[in-house]
């Protein structure tokens, strides 16, 4: 802009005002008025540019306000380019604007764009989590809080379990519907000593009649045989002829699928049907159906008996339940794990770059502390967690100084032991960053500074 045209009627006491103001001849132009009514009127005027606000005359608000403000080409003052200081302002201070204004914004976008890409891969997963766990609860929270015990700590999670999960061979309880076992009134239910002492004795029967079938306690459960046989017969184990071997009492060679699962099917039913345990299992559905507040819980017991055991470690079950979540969800956990530790690498890269980078906020405050002789000393103190959206305002550090003593104050205390003079000084470093951030975009804009 090498021209700048204001025309001004009605607007805040001004009557009329044509003027024309040539920057291409000067670079500052000075208004003077016989009253101090036109500097204010003039300065409200431009105010309104910048708060994109209609001009009015308060006194006689009938009359039709005319503000025209262009360039040479008749187009129109862009509000970012307008700055109005007032004489002194002690409140007055640089914005969360002009905190953004003065970073390199390749270093930001490209840490932003990180955390998107983060962002978009963790949503994809805990859809596909909130699908198989069935759960309406905060599943991020869910997660973290299982595996650290903090609700907001979901990646560390996620990687603390992850050569576990390399080393699980299946997903044993995909399938288990996470609200029917992990609702408050549930957990407080099974949290009680009457529960706990009929569920200790249900599981000592319970492994009594275990080791006396093919399977065992801690090892081969019907869960991970049935899988055992799938997995047998997809890679084609029975008909290459292979065969397996089962020990109890006796040994027992099974030749195909079909025998392996009927095995299975016969074992789990001697185990379910047994006397003993029923009566067990009989003793934990009395006290569930005293408590009318886990009546689902008990329809889903009822239904999945073989998980009765545990839950005599809640909390483990929890994890074990989690993990198979994971296990059933494979890629997209690999894929969202991949990309946050690549993300992390490039963070770090990135958070190095801005700590070494010279940004035009070290400008302003060198400026300052050059040009002002005054007893303290100016730092940025976020200026890295700025520069990267982290915090959106740049905070100043303040170092009062006397002869060879130095001390951190902070803003408050520092303006009560100022002077007038010192308190400008102070106020004009605000002028100077909204200054520079308007020169970050539009480097070639003049200013009109009313006097």
């Amino acid at each position: 802009m090498n021209k700048l045209n204001v025309e001004l009627e009605h607007c805040y006491g001004i009557k009329k005002l044509q003027a024309q103001f040539d920057f291409s001849q000067h670079r500052a132009y000075a208004i003077y008025a016989p009253n101090g009514s036109m500097n204010s009127s003039l300065a409200q005027a431009f105010k309104d540019v910048a708060d994109a606000t209609a001009s009015k005359d308060r006194i006689f608000p009938a009359r039709v306000s005319i503000r025209k403000i262009t360039d040479e080409g008749g187009v129109e003052l862009p509000k970012e380019s307008v700055l109005v200081v007032p004489p002194y302002d002690e409140d007055f201070g640089h914005t969360e604007k002009t905190s953004t204004l003065l970073v390199d914004t390749k270093l930001r976008k490209e840490y932003e764009q990180l955390h998107i890409e983060i962002d978009e891969s963790k949503k994809t997963f805990l859809k596909a989590l909130k699908e198989q766990s069935g759960s309406k609860k905060d599943l991020e929270k869910e997660v973290s809080s299982t595996f650290t015990k903090s609700d907001d700590e979901f990646y560390r999670a996620l990687i603390r379990v992850k050569e576990e999960l390399l080393a699980q061979k299946d997903a044993p309880f995909a399938d288990v519907q996470y609200d029917k076992i992990f609702d408050e009134k549930v957990l407080s239910f099974l949290g009680t000593k009457d529960f706990k002492t009929a569920i200790e004795d249900y599981i000592k029967k319970y492994n009594e009649i275990l080791a006396a079938t093919y399977f065992r306690k801690g090892t081969l459960n019907y869960y991970n045989a049935a899988t055992i046989a799938k997995s047998l017969a997809d890679n084609g184990f029975f008909a290459a002829k292979h065969t397996v071997n089962l020990n109890a009492d006796k040994k027992l060679e099974i030749t195909s699928q079909k025998q392996l699962e009927e095995l299975v099917a016969k074992e789990k039913d001697s185990i379910s049907n047994d006397k003993d345990l029923r009566k067990k299992f009989a003793d934990i559905e009395k006290l569930i159906t005293k408590n009318a507040n886990v009546r689902d819980f008990e329809a889903y017991l009822a239904e999945h008996e073989e998980l009765l055991p545990k839950l005599a470690n809640v909390e483990s079950f929890k994890e074990e339940i989690w993990k198979s979540y994971f296990k059933a969800r494979i890629e997209l956990y690999e894929d969202l794990i991949e990309k946050y530790r690549a993300a992390e690498r490039r963070k770090k890269e990135i958070e190095d770059e801005a700590t070494k980078q010279r940004t035009q906020w070290e400008a302003v405050i060198e400026i300052f502390n050059n040009r002002f002789f005054v007893p303290f000393k100016l730092t940025a103190k976020n200026r890295v967690s700025v520069i990267l959206g982290e915090e959106p305002m740049l905070s100043l550090g303040f170092t009062f100084e006397d002869g060879a003593d130095k001390a951190p104050v902070e803003k408050l205390a520092l303006m009560q032991v100022l002077s007038s003079g010192e308190k400008k000084a102070l106020y004009v470093l605000n002028i100077i960053f909204e200054v520079e951030a308007r020169k970050c975009v539009f480097r070639r804009c003049r200013s009109l500074i009313p006097i």
